[in-house]
């Protein structure tokens, strides 16, 4: 019997006797795709799933597309009257009145601070208030997710994308979430469980709907420590993952930073993902594939590894060569050959096609 592509990446992760590996490069950019396309001589479309799907099918690959969820439960819009040159002015309405942000166009939301709704102590009960609030949008919420399963059909799989819960669902700028936890420990607290809570209910939504991963991230050890990973995001990634597996679901986990610790101390074991990503190499990570391949429980599939900056700079030999070490390190193990993050704009289709093609190759006879 024939397995879609959906079919075959569900049955891997699985661990169906006989599935064959997974290759699935992380969300490559849509330049990538569509200049990949143009290489192959396949018609471009500008259409991000077709066009995905059409390189999928030619390179033989599984891909998999990814959907909003934090932006789900704060559905934020800008307000193009109150917008001008300089800053992007984003409005909401909130069970408490109108809630406003504005997002500098020279630097975007990550570059400055002022774009960042929650600023303050008193800010975290409105934040509590809209979370909670995300249950009267089930319909348009539903429909969403429905207009996904029915777009990418059995051509892939669909991850949701992060609630972000100790990110506080990108509502507080990096810096002050650190300021904040310390602060305002109690209100933040709050924060996160209605960030949690309203993400669980946008799962139960997505899972009804035939969205096959539930999902989180956090922070490597750039940002964090093995301590405050134990004392902030653990007790969430249980409570997500018992969520979702009570419900017969899958639990995607990423994590596209310094991992190594975190992976050899067992704390990607505690709350049992059935897929981790990305295992990054160094210069984006911090991992030797081999040896966090074998320090994970056995029965997580992971996910990742090849080096963005090797595939978007390197040459196609240098690029298969690396392909054909990441495939042999994980030899024997679940493993999902893919990237170290989303591929980046400007990788070459030389490039691309060299690592699809090299995994499919040199992974072919694996399980």
């Amino acid at each position: 019997m024939t397995l879609t592509p959906r079919e075959r990446f569900l049955t891997y992760v699985r661990r169906v006797p006989g599935a064959r590996p997974i290759v699935s490069p992380f969300l490559p950019h849509a330049d990538v795709v569509q200049a990949t396309l143009a290489y192959l001589g396949l018609p471009v479309t500008r259409d991000l799933v077709e066009d995905e799907v059409r390189l999928a099918q030619a390179l033989d690959y599984e891909p998999m597309f990814m959907t909003a969820c934090h932006d789900l439960i704060f559905p934020w819009v800008e307000d193009v009257g109150a917008s001008d040159a300089e800053w992007i002015v984003m409005k909401m309405d909130t069970p408490d009145g109108p809630w406003a942000r504005r997002v500098s166009r020279r630097l975007g939301v990550w570059g400055d601070d002022a774009g960042f709704p929650v600023k303050t102590e008193d800010d975290y009960a409105r934040l509590a208030v809209v979370a909670d609030a995300v249950v009267e949008r089930e319909g348009e919420i539903r429909a969403y997710f429905r207009a996904w399963r029915e777009r990418v059909g059995e051509d892939g799989v669909i991850v949701i994308g992060h609630p972000h819960v100790t990110w506080m669902g990108y509502q507080v700028s990096q810096r002050n979430l650190i300021f904040h936890e310390v602060d305002y420990r109690d209100a933040f607290r709050r924060g996160m469980d209605a960030i949690y809570r309203a993400a669980c209910f946008v799962f139960g939504i997505a899972m009804a709907e035939g969205i096959d991963f539930m999902s989180e991230s956090c922070s490597g050890l750039e940002m964090t420590s093995p301590r405050d990973f134990d004392r902030l995001d653990l007790p969430y990634l249980q409570a997500f993952s018992g969520f979702t597996h009570a419900r017969d679901g899958l639990f995607w986990y990423h994590n596209c930073g310094l991992t190594r610790r975190l992976i050899a101390t067992g704390r990607f074991d505690r709350f049992a993902p059935d897929v981790v990503e990305t295992i990054a190499p160094p210069p984006e990570g911090d991992n030797d594939l081999r040896g966090s391949r074998r320090a994970l429980d056995p029965a997580i599939c992971s996910k990742g590894n090849l080096s963005l900056l090797l595939l978007r700079d390197g040459t196609a030999v240098e690029v298969a060569e690396a392909t054909r070490r990441m495939v042999e390190a994980v030899r024997g193990y679940a493993h999902i050959h893919s990237t170290a993050d989303a591929v980046l704009t400007g990788t070459p289709p030389e490039n691309f096609i060299a690592f699809v093609r090299t995994a499919r190759e040199a992974s072919s006879g694996h399980n």
